[in-house]
């Protein structure tokens, strides 16, 4: 199992840097844009923030395209931070007691977390032409019902050895190779996390600056249309 060990911490490592290479880049094309450097330029107000950091939270505009969709989405972005938030424990020695304490809601965030993905997916199916479906959506979304159900498989029946989870996944923090988990459903789990970071969209991230850039957009519009 050390050959398979060593690839799949440089799968990690590639993984991780592909991800951060890809939003660097993304970074450094807003900040060549005009758009973002007026906005650099001058500090977005307290009201453009706040109605931005509710609009992420409440997914708003989602909501106004298409509210059945807004459920599923909104239960799953809930749930699938909560998971994320679990899986910390992983990553973490010592293991901060807030993590600890997030345990038991990760449990149940983990259940609810695939039937929202097939929620998402029986609505997403039929309207397939639609502006908010799109193939790499749909792949994401199978990639990320594929974890939360071999994770709940781990969780369930097939145990794996927790220790030597944490063992293998502490020596990749710690930039030492440690023995991968002799166990398949684990090694397709890891494999699927690692695919996820691949694929993640970068928008993601982009999400509050794009928010907030919007809204300060139209606070100003609303002024000028106030001041006419």
């Amino acid at each position: 199992m050390r050959i398979a060990s060593i690839v799949l911490t440089l799968g990690y490592y590639l993984s991780m840097l592909i991800l951060f290479g890809n939003y660097a880049a993304k970074v450094l094309l807003w900040l060549k844009s005009k758009p973002l450097n007026e906005t650099i330029s001058r500090k977005p107000s307290i009201k453009a923030l706040f109605l931005a950091i509710c609009d992420i939270l409440s997914f708003r505009r989602l909501l106004i395209a298409n509210d059945l969709l807004w459920i599923g989405e909104w239960i799953f972005h809930v749930s699938f931070v909560f998971v994320m938030l679990r899986h910390l424990r992983y990553f973490l020695s010592p293991v901060p007691q807030w993590v600890w304490s997030l345990q038991r809601v990760g449990v149940i965030a983990g259940y609810i977390l695939p039937v929202s993905l097939v929620y998402i997916l029986t609505i997403k199916l039929p309207v397939e032409k639609k502006k908010y479906f799109s193939s790499s959506n749909f792949l994401l979304l199978v990639m990320i019902l594929v974890l939360s159900v071999s994770g709940l498989l781990m969780k369930t029946i097939f145990h794996p050895d927790i220790v030597s989870v944490k063992t293998f996944i502490m020596g990749m923090v710690t930039f030492t190779f440690a023995a991968v988990p002799a166990d398949a459903l684990f090694i397709v789990h890891f494999i699927m996390f690692l695919a996820l970071i691949v694929n993640l969209p970068t928008h993601i991230f982009a999400a509050p600056l794009v928010l907030i850039g919007a809204r300060e957009r139209e606070a100003n519009f609303n002024t000028v249309i106030h001041e006419k």
